[in-house]
């Protein structure tokens, strides 16, 4: 009988062994998003950010659609007073902001009925994590013209930019405003990947283990590997913050009217291949004291058939060069005009109160 309880018992612990050894085996080598991918299936990714950690509340959010059927790759920022109604009853309304994050499932369902978007997945991210992955891709180079005013923390004209001078940048936003952290935040996001061949050398477990250590999220490193994989092939990204607008009590909310919109104009493009506006809408500035260059430049551009709004005299410091500033966010329209003008220089300075497009400030080399 006492031999019996011990043959027992060893085969107890190598069955246990076996299946913790497989557990842990199945943790290491899962890749969701590899089958998601396989499935051709939409990867929605809630993205929830702050300076410091503040009880597991966030300041900024995002949800990132990843569509792998096109590669098109898609940012929706949420403004943190947004309505939630974590319960689904319709009473007891939160705003985004003062939801802890460890209920994420149910931020996730609420998210889900109001948006039609299903969320599975999350990263939590802070000012130091931030830091940390810039420095590790060695930097990001930016274009500082009037973005951030007032502040002696940055030179202008192109600019490179470590991890540190990354989150001022995105901080140092005018009246402290939200939606102007968004777009500095597009910035950023659209120079990485306006110049994401110089990081597909990144694109390995081990950077990404290194990457992610303090970052808390409910994805893999082999998992993010894959999304990266998408990213830095041929792709297309676009930004938008979610239509709606304040009630009296202060929480930003979003009616069918809004919703139809949000459908149209963002989550369609995540499906269909985009091609450049026919009526992009660019503003022109002589960045020389040679007088003529901007109508130059603007008899070129109506012939090609594209709409001028503005044009004159730039107001900032002389450049050698001609350049393009994309400022609504979309990589299509400024590919288009670059194509036209025979300019490459490119660079992101979002602000959606501008009637244009595109901004382009010539340099002496269009005089030749």
């Amino acid at each position: 009988m006492k031999k019996k309880l011990i043959t027992a018992g060893i085969i107890c612990s190598i069955v246990l062994i076996a299946l913790t050894g497989y557990y842990f085996y199945s943790i290491f080598t899962r890749n969701i998003i590899q089958l998601l991918i396989s499935q051709k299936r939409m990867i929605n990714i809630l993205i929830a950010g702050s300076n410091v950690y503040h009880n597991n509340k966030h300041k900024f959010y995002g949800i990132l659609s990843i569509n792998p059927e096109n590669n098109k790759i898609g940012l929706t920022f949420l403004p943190p007073s947004m309505r939630i109604d974590l319960n689904g009853k319709g009473k007891d309304f939160q705003k985004l902001e003062d939801i802890d994050m460890g209920d994420f499932k149910d931020l996730s369902s609420a998210l889900d009925r109001d948006l039609k978007i299903k969320i599975p997945f999350y990263i939590e991210l802070y000012s130091p994590d931030i830091v940390r992955v810039v420095d590790l891709l060695e930097g990001i180079d930016l274009l500082v013209l009037d973005q951030v005013k007032g502040s002696n923390l940055f030179t202008f004209g192109p600019s490179y930019l470590d991890g540190n001078k990354v989150i001022k940048y995105i901080n140092y936003a005018e009246k402290n405003s939200i939606y102007r952290k968004y777009d500095r935040i597009q910035d950023v996001l659209l120079s990485l990947y306006y110049k994401k061949e110089r990081y597909k050398k990144f694109n390995n477990l081990e950077f990404i283990t290194e990457a992610i250590k303090s970052i808390k999220t409910n994805l893999l490193p082999q998992e993010i590997m894959s999304l990266l994989k998408l990213f830095l092939e041929e792709s297309e990204l676009v930004c938008t913050v979610i239509p709606g607008e304040l009630d009296t009590q202060g929480f930003y909310y979003m009616d069918n009217i809004a919703y139809k919109i949000y459908e149209k104009e963002f989550l369609t493009r995540l499906v269909y291949t985009e091609k450049a506006n026919p009526n992009i809408k660019v503003k022109i500035l002589n960045g020389t004291d040679i007088p003529g260059l901007a109508r130059k430049m603007r008899n070129l551009l109506i012939r090609d058939g594209l709409n001028l709004v503005e044009f004159g005299t730039s107001p900032y410091p002389k450049f050698g060069y001609t350049f393009i500033i994309n400022q609504k966010g979309n990589i299509a329209n400024v590919r288009k005009v670059s194509e036209i003008i025979g300019v490459e220089k490119i660079y992101h300075i979002i602000d959606n109160t501008q009637m244009h497009d595109v901004l382009i400030i010539t340099g002496k080399d269009f005089a030749k």
